[in-house]
């Protein structure tokens, strides 16, 4: 070694690419002659090991296991936490609402609800027939903890479906794994997991392993899951026809285009108009146009105005709050999702239907509204990122121009607003109030028909149980059990207050507990 001129050579060979972002491209390795009395330096000490990596040039394997361990942990981690909120009486009477139609259903009552009296079954409101895909396993595990552990793996599962999305994109490990942790870190995911149990959930996750089988062209595969997304809700279908729009701009066959629009829009139409109403004796769900009251009554009257009264729509419903809804939106993406248009095309409808609400919490990044808009957000981002490490070869090199900005926004985005399981830890029910709350439900024997108001409500699951105040008080004869919150804002409205008062004053009615803002009531023999 050392001496005269050494050649290394090997035939030539065609090698497969480390990216599966092109799949049927191939390299050729050329030989390798190097002179080592002109070169000698190509030969010193240092270079006959490896080069060694940088600590972020993460390899294939490497970043995957990183994957793994981070949607496996968040799966663990928010099913934890949501049973926490649960047991620090946290979680609200939407999780009555899904969890006592479930059970009615493991009982042969299909869907069967009391909450608020009407409608009385689950279908009244949304068909939301994903929901029966759950009962099974409901049945065999029938507990609350078994509906919080299937929405943390859904979420998760989705982040699965980002690396994936990302890799086919031609994003580097390292970029992808950021992808990921920008998925499982946005505000809107993390508060929707741990608030009762939401549908739009496993909508997210259908949503991103669908757009993964329509890159892949896996038209299969992609009408399974396309079909999923729809049957969440209604509005998961209209989210759900926005495939065909965008398979109609990048060029598609027709099955492409039509089977998205047809499926998506037909079964909106159908449910909202044909299925809800006949469920409810020929009445909408009139609940859902109060968040539009300003534009109209029903769904007609609100397009209607919006279209024909566009300055009179933008008055009424547009405010600073809503500016702050889309920049907190956008925050943990650093604003990069904004140079990939076309992918958030998927958002058209949604978001249209957030911004004209009057209801505040429909522009607000904590509750679950915008839960699907999470999936057009993360996969612009992908886009976007994929076409600046194109157009730019030295990002792929030195990739923190790109990791610096989206890290630091999901910094701020953890602050603003205030991370759902740092919030849960500083802020729950003091230990006198549990402890009273437990009492009351010890109390209640278990085949007892019960109005509860606040967030006790979801641990007296039963056949009979209403939310109190009650919507129609038709019910009230029937009621054995009344618990109100009065540490609650249940009764800040006159009227609700008139009904507690009425029952307080009623000789009807006995006061067993009176502690710690808890009043429960029996009927008297």
């Amino acid at each position: 070694f050392g001496h005269g001129t050494l050649h290394a050579v090997s035939p030539c060979q065609w090698i497969a690419p480390r990216s599966s972002a092109a799949p049927n491209v191939w390299i050729q390795e050329r030989p390798l002659s190097i002179d080592a009395t002109t070169q000698p330096e190509r030969f010193s000490a240092t270079t006959r090991s490896p080069a060694r990596r940088a600590w972020w040039d993460l390899s294939e394997l490497a970043a995957w296991r990183l994957v793994l361990l981070l949607v496996v942990s968040y799966a663990a981690l928010f099913s934890l936490a949501s049973a926490l909120k649960f047991w620090w009486f946290g979680q609200g009477h939407d999780l009555v609402l899904h969890e006592q139609a479930i059970w009615n259903t493991t009982q042969g009552r299909i869907f069967e609800v009391t909450g608020f009296v009407h409608p009385s079954r689950l279908f009244g409101y949304d068909p939301y027939l994903i929901e029966l895909l759950v009962v099974p396993i409901y049945a065999l595990l029938p507990s609350t903890h078994t509906l919080f552990v299937l929405q943390s793996i859904a979420i998760a599962l989705g982040g699965v479906a980002v690396w994936k999305i990302a890799r086919d994109a031609g994003l580097m490990p390292v970029l992808a794994l950021l992808m990921v942790v920008m998925y499982v870190l946005y505000p809107t995911v993390q508060y929707t997991n741990m608030d009762a149990f939401r549908e739009r959930s496993f909508g997210l996750c259908f949503f991103l392993w669908g757009f993964w089988a329509f890159e892949r062209e896996r038209w299969r595969t992609f009408l399974v899951l396309l079909i999923l997304l729809i049957i969440v809700r209604l509005e998961a279908a209209l989210f759900a026809s926005m495939f065909g729009i965008y398979a109609l701009l990048r060029g598609r066959s027709r099955r492409w285009v039509i089977a998205p629009l047809a499926l998506g829009l037909g079964y909106f139409f159908i449910g909202n108009f044909v299925f809800v109403p006949l469920v409810n004796n020929g009445q909408p769900v009139s609940y859902v146009y109060d968040y539009f009251a300003p534009l109209g009554a029903s769904m007609g009257e609100v397009i209607g105005t919006a279209i024909t009264r566009p300055f009179y729509t933008l008055q009424t419903t547009w405010s600073w709050n809503k500016s702050l809804y889309l920049i907190l939106l956008l925050l943990p993406t650093a604003g990069l999702a904004l140079l990939s248009p076309r992918e958030l095309i998927f958002m058209l409808p949604v978001l249209g239907l957030n911004l004209l609400a009057t209801k505040p919490q429909m522009s607000d990044v904590r509750y679950w509204y915008s839960m699907l808009l999470v999936g057009p957000l993360v996969v612009a981002t992908i886009m976007s990122v994929q076409r600046l490490t194109t157009r730019r070869p030295r990002l792929a090199q030195q990739p923190w121009p790109l990791v610096a900005p989206i890290l630091l926004c999901l910094l701020v985005a953890q602050l603003k607003p205030l991370n759902p399981v740092i919030s849960l830890l500083r802020t729950h029910e003091p230990p006198e109030r549990r402890a009273v709350a437990r009492e009351i439900i010890a109390r209640i024997p278990p085949d007892a028909r019960v109005a509860a108001s606040g967030r006790i409500a979801p641990h007296l699951l039963r056949r009979y149980l209403y939310y109190y105040p009650l919507a129609d008080q038709s019910v009230l004869p029937t009621i054995d059990y009344i618990v109100a919150d009065t540490a609650s804002t249940s009764f800040d409205d006159p009227p609700s207050r008139a009904q507690l008062e009425a029952v307080q004053t009623s000789a009807e009615w006995e006061l067993l507990v009176d502690r710690e803002g808890y009043q429960l009531f029996k009927r008297r023999d």
